[in-house]
């Protein structure tokens, strides 16, 4: 008699996983577990001592503002991030930003998820027409999913791009600024609901800034971030 299906499953896994036992995704060492990361690697993701309380920068202990925040003004009330752009935080962004890897969505969104404040929705920046097409996925938009489900918040696609916009690499904090402005606009209108966009990376808050003006403009709450990482310096 052939074994129940659920036994055969557990029986086809058990050798799956002993001819091929789970790796990191980033060093590629044997672990055990259902995390996509090794606890050598794991460790390896810096953590800031404190934040500016708007964008979510690392500052010195003791201030409450980066020089950024200090001097302008942010359309979102507040924004977070696990950590620099960096090393394998870094590494783990690209894995889900260029191969739609859930299991470290699923990981770095639980990170994330830690650091929200108050919302009532959750959301994600909008994917560029273009790039969807040619990846048949959006990474913001798998990591917002993940956001919501461990916030236990419902997940909406609250904004669309107008329009596609031009590579940010290499471009100064301005021409970011410039190239970002208008670029949303929103899917419904709100009724003072507290919203939480989620994105793969910060850099100068020109995206997440948008976004919230966006949703804003229709009637939604306070605007919040929750991103991967924070970049440092020029990306």
């Amino acid at each position: 008699m052939w074994p129940s299906t659920s036994r055969a499953a557990r029986w086809l896994s058990g050798w799956v996983e002993l001819l091929f036992p789970p790796r990191c995704l980033v060093c590629g060492k044997e672990i055990e577990g259902l995390t996509p990361l090794c606890s050598g690697c794991a460790a390896e993701i810096r953590r800031w001592e404190a934040v500016c309380q708007v964008c979510g920068v690392g500052i010195e202990p003791g201030l409450d503002l980066c020089p950024d925040c200090a001097v302008e003004a942010r359309a979102f009330a507040w924004a977070r991030s696990i950590g620099p752009y960096e090393g394998v935080l870094r590494a783990l962004v690209f894995l889900v930003k260029y191969e739609g890897e859930r299991s470290v969505a699923r990981f770095l969104a639980r990170e994330m998820a830690e650091l929200a404040e108050e919302a009532q929705v959750v959301t994600w920046v909008p994917p560029d027409p273009v790039r969807l097409r040619e990846r048949g996925f959006h990474g913001a938009e798998i990591l917002g999913q993940e956001v919501a489900k461990a916030l236990r918040l419902p997940g909406r696609p609250l904004l669309r791009k107008i329009a596609p916009s031009p590579p940010q690499v290499g471009r100064s904090r301005e021409e970011r600024v410039r190239a970002m402005h208008g670029l949303f606009s929103a899917t419904k209108r709100g009724h003072g609901e507290k919203v939480l966009v989620v994105d793969d990376v910060f850099t100068t808050g020109a995206t997440a800034s948008e976004a919230a003006r966006a949703l804003l403009d229709v009637g939604f709450g306070e605007v919040g971030v929750l991103t991967c990482a924070h970049t440092v310096g020029k990306e």
